[in-house]
Formats: structure tokens, sequence, C-alpha cells
């Protein structure tokens, strides 16, 4: 279904270079329009129609649909009947006159583009069936669109259409104006349509880069005209848009700079997934699958890894390559499911810059009780949540529902509160005290002493070579 496309659509190019200078400017008020119409034809009705000039029947479709009003055949369904079945028929069989009706029915067909609606089918079968009689450039150019896309079919358009918008080698812009399309297309319902046929794209297809920066462009409009000021232009599509993007990566791991710009993108625009809960009603993760969130989770978890060891580094702890070396261990076997950071005052000023890299910096902060340099990493590995304090604090550990252990994800914490929380014993009543110290680093042995605990009471092992390299 999503088989290359041919180079520069030859057949629609064809079409196109018939229709001259011809493009499509921004379609007109047609609301305004179709409002004007209706009063017409109301007044005309009692006379059978006969004072409305060739016009007002030629921009009949703009009255279609009016929100709040009834279908306008259920209002005029004479003068409805009368437009395809003699006016339409008559005027696009001679080039002169097909533009001019042909466009408004295009316009229409794609501003209140609705696929399930039984009027709305029948109109799209009604424009099928003048096409096949329309003479001139304009029928030629919409009937390559109709073998090109199923355009006027709407229950196909969105995967033809979709498709041919998210793979072309060309800018979005290029693309539209090859199709004499107008600069605001995309905001139409009928893109919206071709959006969401695009995020059914097979996974090898919504994995490529170049795809991927077409999505995450395609799926933002500009609402202030602020650079980076943009919101999703498809609000409805939001679910699709997560599983899209995601959906490649549920079996599989992006590249650095894919995940990092997925994630910078996700979080920009649907939030801070694990600063959400079902309390949240409402909130731009609401209804995206549990495999979607929690991989985006999951990508969470190796950047916060990420960002404690650069902290250590900035921050001069001595054994930050060993810390590195064993946390990432565990998150590369797929076992660190949640982490979080809190920072004292000097370790936030530089995650503002080093986290803000990635477009995100969400962390908590230590209020009092610690130095101004030192942090805290909070994971949690199966049932157990670890607390990692940087420079000469210890590796505490605790069950995660134990009563007295701070909640994950809150934006400040007590130092002297983390401290005062019992950690379960590394080391079998051996020790005054039950926390881990990180002794001998250079020999292993904070190392495989944690890494022993972790085993016993998760089940994750992993070998000598794994965690010291």
């Amino acid at each position: 279904m999503f088989a290359p496309l041919p180079q520069g659509f030859p057949k629609l190019q064809q079409a196109v270079a018939s229709l001259g200078s011809f493009a499509l400017a921004q379609p007109p008020q047609m609301m305004q329009i179709g409002q004007r119409m209706r009063r017409f034809y109301a007044l005309a009705r009692e006379r059978g129609y006969q004072g409305l000039s060739r016009g007002h029947i030629r921009r009949l479709p703009y009255a279609m649909w009016l929100d709040g009003e009834p279908h306008l055949a259920q209002v005029e369904p004479d003068l409805v009947k009368a437009y395809w079945d003699t006016h339409l028929p008559a005027a696009i069989q001679q080039p002169r006159l097909a533009k001019r009706w042909l466009v408004p029915l295009f316009y229409v067909y794609c501003h209140e583009f609705r696929r399930h609606d039984v009027d709305f089918q029948h109109f799209a079968l009604r424009v099928r069936a003048a096409l096949q009689q329309a003479q001139g450039p304009v029928a030629y150019w919409l009937n390559e669109l109709q073998a090109r896309f199923r355009w006027f079919m709407p229950g196909e358009v969105g995967l033809h259409l979709g498709r041919a918008l998210l793979q072309s080698a060309t800018s979005m812009r290029d693309v539209l104006a090859r199709m004499k399309l107008w600069a605001g297309f995309l905001d139409e319902p009928i893109a919206q349509e071709a959006f969401a046929g695009a995020m059914r794209a097979p996974d090898d297809v919504l994995s490529s880069p170049p795809v991927i920066d077409r999505v995450k462009m395609w799926s933002c409009a500009d609402a202030t005209g602020i650079r980076g000021s943009s919101v999703l232009r498809y609000p409805d599509a939001r679910v699709a848009l997560a599983e899209g993007l995601v959906r490649p990566w549920l079996r599989a791991r992006p590249s650095d700079a894919v995940r990092t710009g997925l994630a910078s993108f996700l979080i920009r625009h649907y939030g801070d997934p694990r600063l959400l809960s079902d309390v949240h009603a409402g909130h731009y993760w609401q209804g995206v699958s549990s495999p979607t969130v929690n991989t985006v989770k999951r990508w969470l978890v190796g950047d916060t890894l990420r960002g404690f060891v650069r902290l250590l580094q900035l921050t001069a702890d001595e054994i930050w390559r060993y810390r590195e070396r064993f946390w990432m261990a565990y998150h590369d076997q797929g076992a660190v499911e949640e982490a979080w950071l809190a920072l004292g005052s000097n370790a936030a000023l530089r995650a503002q810059y080093e986290l803000g890299k990635t477009g995100w910096a969400q962390y908590g902060r230590l209020v009092s009780g610690a130095a101004a340099d030192q942090s805290v990493l909070f994971l949690r590995i199966g049932q157990i949540v670890f607390m990692e304090w940087s420079h000469n604090g210890s590796l505490r550990a605790c069950a995660h529902d134990d009563p007295h252990l701070p909640a994950m994800y809150q934006p400040e914490y007590r130092a002297d509160e983390l401290r005062e929380v019992i950690s379960m014993d590394f080391h079998n009543g051996m020790n005054e005290r039950p926390q881990l110290t990180h002794a001998g680093s250079d020999r292993g042995t904070w190392q495989r002493k944690a890494r022993d605990f972790i085993a016993d009471h998760t089940g994750v092992t992993l070998s000598d070579q794994a965690i010291l390299g």
C-alpha cells in the first residue's frame, strides 16, 4: 500500500501543465457566501427559483452545509436536484465555464470533508459522476487527483493523499504548489484526513528521519507568529500522532538523535507523561496507548540518567564514571522503569542549560539540607526504588510502597527528610548502617554489592563485565 512513489507524479504534472498559469487561490469566505445564497434561495422558492442568476446557482455548493442549519437538500430539495441534474452537467461540458463551476465543488469538498457522513458520501458520488462528463483543463486536473489519490472517495483519500504528502522528496510547500493547491490547504479537514492516513504508514516508513521531520512539521501550526510557539494543527489527531511517532520504536531502539528529537517534541506538545496521572483529566496523553506512553517514559529514563551523570561530571563528583557505567548497564538492559532527579541549587542551574539542550528540563529541587552541588537520582527497578546521592552520599533502597518513601516526580524535596528514610539492608546485617557507601569504586566493591542486592530483590542479573567494563 505504501510502495515508493513515482518521481514527480508525472500524470498529475501533465494535468497541471495543461492549466497554464492557473492556481487555486485561498478559498473565499464560504460560510458568508453560503448564508447569502440561502437567503436568495428562500426568496426565490415561491417563484420556482426563476429569479436566480447563473451565479446564484453556481455558488450552490457553498450553501450545502452551514453550522447549525439542516443540509441544503432538506431545505431546497428541488433546487438541489436541478443543480445536479441540469445546471451543473450543462455548464461543465463547456470548457470555458467548467472551471467556474467545478472549483466551488472542490473547495467545499475539501472544507466540509466528513468521511462517515451519508450526505457527504452522496455529495462525493455526485462529484465523481460530474467529472466523468466535464471538459477542459480543470476537469482533467480534478480527474487526475481522483485517479492518483482517490480524491473524491472519502474512505480512501486519506491513505493515498497522506502517503504522497508524507513521502515526497520535496518540501511540503513544493508538493502543494505542484498540485496547484493553496497555501492554507493543510488546515482543511481533508488534510487532517490525509494526516491520519499518513500515521497508518508502515513502521519502516515512519522510522525514517526525513519522514519524522515531515510529520513534525505537518502536525504543527504557528499560533502566534512567534518562532517556537507552534501548536498542534490537528488536536483531534493527537492520539494518532503520538502513536504514529512512537509505534516504530516499541520493539526497536532509535538513535540518540531520533530519540531526543521525538521526546522533546512530545513533551513540548503533550507534557511530560511522568507528571500526569488519571486525575489530570483532559491532558494530551489521555487516550494514547499504555505501550506508547511507557516507551516515551523509558526514553526519559535514559535522558535522566545521562543528565545525572553529566551533572556529576560538571560538579566534580570523583566517581562519576563508575556510576555512569553501573546505572547505564541497567538502563541498557531495560531494567530501569522510572527515573527522576532532585537537584541542589548549583546543580539545578547547570541542569537548566545541560538538560535544556534536549528540549526538556524536568527535575525536582533539593530545597534544604544539601550542598549546592549535590543531587539525588531516584530509580525504580522492579518493585525497588533507589536513591543515589552524588558526591559523598550513599545509595539507599526502599520498597516502592514504603509509606516513608517520598514519591517520585515531586517539585521539591528536603534533603534531611530523604536521609531519614531507612534503607533496605545492602549488607545482610553485617554493617551498622543499612545503606551502601561508594567505597572501592576502582575495585568494583560497591558495584558488586549493589549488583547482588538488585539481583536478590528484582531478579535482574548482570555480569562484572556489564557493570565494571
